[in-house]
């Protein structure tokens, strides 16, 4: 390629302008070959007659294929092929194409997506997570007429219902019920005969919610019934992700003793803690 060149740096007759496209195209190519950044194909052959005179005449002799050892090189067949005016015919091709920049075939390329997600646990009751809530009453057998047997005990059963549209939790968690006292008790100084009356009120609470097993991959949901019953300090259930509403059912039995006069009071706190 280095030859071709030079040939037609060495003869401006084609054309200065033809020439110098030629040569830094062809210098292009050479460059970024012998850099590897691309194989390169090049065309250089081409053909000639050797004719020759007799007695004046043009004789057709045989046709050569250039280069070769037959043929001769390439730069003199260029020569020949440039040459309006000589006695054999002749042509020639040079050329040259860059190969492939790059692997051929299939690509292509993978995406990872990611975004995090804040763990969080929800229990909606409005605008302040404590609560009073006053039974007023609490109605005792009252009266001389009643009998000793039920004077002064509960005429039935105390129950309430806590009811919330969202409960839950986006992770593994743990549903908790505890009280620090079993019972409501009655803060009165007075003095009592405890056979027959007493200071402390049991109860119970049901937590009652649609939770999840805490098994990988996920699954329907589980009809839950956290029970702290009378007595019980505390009791709690793991659950997967949940959400759902809730029901917390307090029931205080009616009971067998009389009651004192005064307040009974008991706290009891729900707990959805993500693990």
């Amino acid at each position: 390629m280095t030859a071709l060149i030079d040939f037609f740096s060495r003869n401006p007759s084609l054309g200065e302008t033809a020439m110098k496209k030629f040569a830094a195209l062809m210098a292009g190519v050479a460059a970024i070959a012998t850099a590897g950044a691309a194989s390169a194909d090049t065309i250089n052959k081409g053909q000639w007659t050797n004719n020759f005179e007799v007695l004046g005449v043009v004789v057709p002799g045989l046709t050569r294929d250039v280069p070769g050892f037959l043929g001769g090189t390439s730069a003199a067949n260029i020569a020949r092929a440039l040459d309006g005016g000589a006695d054999v015919s002749a042509w020639h091709a040079v050329g040259a194409s860059l190969g492939d920049v790059g692997n051929v075939g299939n690509d292509g390329a993978s995406f990872t997506l990611q975004g995090e997600v804040s763990r969080d646990c929800v229990y909606y009751s409005g605008n302040n997570n404590t609560e009073t809530f006053d039974f007023g009453t609490l109605g005792i057998y009252a009266g001389d007429e009643t009998g000793p047997a039920a004077a002064f005990t509960m005429v039935a059963p105390a129950v309430l219902a806590i009811q919330t549209n969202l409960a839950g939790c986006n992770t593994n968690n743990r549903v908790t019920l505890s009280r620090t006292v079993a019972d409501m008790t009655n803060a009165s100084t007075s003095g009592f005969d405890n056979t027959v009356f007493t200071n402390s009120l049991p109860y119970e609470v049901t937590a009652v919610y649609a939770g999840a097993t805490q098994t990988a991959g996920g699954g329907s949901s589980v009809a839950r019934n956290l029970k702290l019953a009378t007595g019980d300090l505390t009791e709690d259930e793991t659950n997967g992700a949940w959400k759902s509403p809730m029901t917390l059912a307090v029931v205080i039995p009616q009971q067998t003793q009389a009651l004192l006069a005064g307040n009974y009071e008991g706290t009891f706190t729900l707990t959805i803690a993500a693990e």
